[in-house]
């Protein structure tokens, strides 16, 4: 009866450290995604500002950049 007792304690102890492991690992995801939801507004706020100054640009009548024009000292 102790053995079973000590196989059931020993079990519930590995599950505890699965469990914390887990935690650990749940939050540094968690973590990591809030990061790159925060990289992703500030590169789709880049995005829509440089959009926006290339269509100034362009209303302004200035011409349009080179698309694949290579550079001078090619």
């Amino acid at each position: 009866m102790r053995d079973s007792m000590d196989e059931a304690l020993a079990r519930i102890e590995a599950l505890e450290l699965k469990v914390s492991y887990q935690e650990a690992t749940i939050t540094e995801l968690s973590r990591a995604l809030y990061e790159h939801d925060q990289r992703l507004e500030r590169l789709e706020e880049f995005s829509r500002e440089a959009s926006s100054k290339l269509k100034e640009a362009a209303e302004a009548g200035l011409p349009p950049l080179p698309a694949d024009e290579r550079p001078p000292h090619y």
